[in-house]
C-alpha cells in the first residue's frame, strides 16, 4: 500500500472534522409572534372606527331617505288634494251645468206653452152655448141633488144649475154645475168639427168663498175626442187643475193625429176633497174649425 501524500492527508482530516461537528438542519417556517396588548388595542380601535364610519354613513343615508320622503309627501298630498278639488269642482260644475240645462228646458217649455196659450186665447171658444154648443145628456153624469130639507127649500127658491151652465160665462160663487160625486164626466157637442188644440177650465176664486178654499173644484181630469157615434174615444191629454193658482187655467191638448172632433168628453177623475159633488163653472174648447170637405177654415 502506497503512503498518502500531503494532499490526501489534508482531505482526510477535513472529513473527520466534519463528522465531529453538529449538522445544522433546515429551520421550519415559524408562526408570527403574538401581537402585544398595545397592538391589539390599536387593531380594536381601528375596527371600531371603521364600524362607526359605516354606521354614520348608513345613518346619513337613512336621514337623506327620510328627508326625501318628507319632501315628497307634501307634494304628493298637494297633488292628491288638487286632483280631489279639481274633480270636486268638475262635479260641481257638471251639476250646475245640468241644473242650468234643466232650468233652460223648463223655461223653454214654459215659454212655448205660454205662446201656445196666447194662441189659444186668440181662438174662439167652440164650447160656448151662444156659438151653438150643447151638452149630450145621455153620456153626462147626473146632477147632484141634496136630500136635506134645506136643499128642498133652496130648490124652490133657486133651481139647481143644469149641465149646460158650463157653456156660459159666469164666475160668481154658485154659478156652476154641481156634478154628482167626486168623479164623473160631461160630453160637449161642438157646433162643428173642430181640430182642438187646448182646453180652458174655470172655477171661482177661493178668495170669494167664505171658507177660502174650494174642495169641490175638479183636480185630476182627462180629455177625449169622440166620433159622431161616440164609440171611439181618442185621448187628448190629462191635466191637473190647481186651486192654488189662477181660477182660469188653460191646458194644451195632445192631438198627435191632428183629428177633428164634433164631441169633446171631459172626464173628472177626482176633486179637491168634497165627497158629495164636484162643481164645474166653465169649460172652453179652443181650436180650428174644419169644413165639410175636411179642410181647415182659417177665417174665424
Amino acid at each position: 500500500m502506497e503512503p498518502m501524500g500531503p494532499m490526501g492527508i489534508g482531505l482526510l482530516r477535513s472529513v473527520v472534522r466534519s463528522l465531529h461537528e453538529p449538522v445544522e438542519l433546515s429551520r421550519p417556517l415559524s408562526a408570527p409572534a403574538p401581537a402585544s396588548a398595545g397592538q391589539q388595542c390599536s387593531m380594536w380601535r381601528e375596527t371600531a372606527r371603521r364600524i362607526a364610519r359605516n354606521l354614520a354613513a348608513a345613518a346619513s343615508e337613512q336621514k337623506m331617505n327620510l328627508l326625501r320622503v318628507f319632501l315628497v309627501l307634501p307634494v304628493v298630498f298637494l297633488a292628491l288634494l288638487s286632483e280631489y278639488q279639481l274633480r270636486s269642482w268638475m262635479t260641481h260644475l257638471k251639476i250646475e251645468e245640468d241644473s242650468i240645462a234643466q232650468k233652460l228646458v223648463i223655461l223653454h217649455k214654459a215659454v212655448s206653452e205660454l205662446r201656445t196659450q196666447q194662441d189659444c186665447y186668440q181662438m174662439p171658444d167652440w164650447a160656448r152655448k151662444s156659438n151653438g154648443a150643447t151638452i149630450q145628456l145621455q153620456r153626462t153624469s147626473p146632477t147632484y141633488e141634496c136630500d136635506s130639507w134645506f136643499c128642498w127649500l133652496k130648490r124652490f127658491i133657486v133651481p139647481v144649475n143644469p149641465p149646460d151652465t158650463i157653456l156660459q160665462p159666469g164666475i160668481s160663487p154658485g154659478e156652476c154645475w154641481p156634478m154628482q160625486g167626486h168623479q164623473g164626466q160631461v160630453v160637449i157637442r161642438l157646433p162643428a168639427k173642430i181640430l182642438p188644440s187646448c182646453l180652458t177650465l174655470q172655477h171661482v176664486d177661493p178668495e170669494l168663498t167664505p171658507a177660502g178654499f174650494i174642495s169641490s173644484a175638479p183636480r185630476q181630469s182627462a180629455v177625449f175626442g169622440l166620433d159622431v157615434d161616440g164609440e171611439e174615444e181618442v185621448p187628448l191629454g190629462s191635466f191637473t187643475f190647481n186651486v192654488h193658482k189662477a181660477p182660469l187655467q188653460t191646458f194644451l191638448l195632445q192631438n198627435n193625429h191632428a183629428r177633428a172632433f164634433r164631441y169633446i168628453k171631459v172626464l173628472v177623475k177626482s176633486n179637491w176633497g168634497h165627497p158629495e159633488h164636484t162643481c164645474i163653472y166653465q169649460v172652453q174648447v179652443h181650436g180650428k174649425v174644419v169644413e165639410k170637405n175636411g179642410l181647415l177654415k182659417l177665417d174665424f
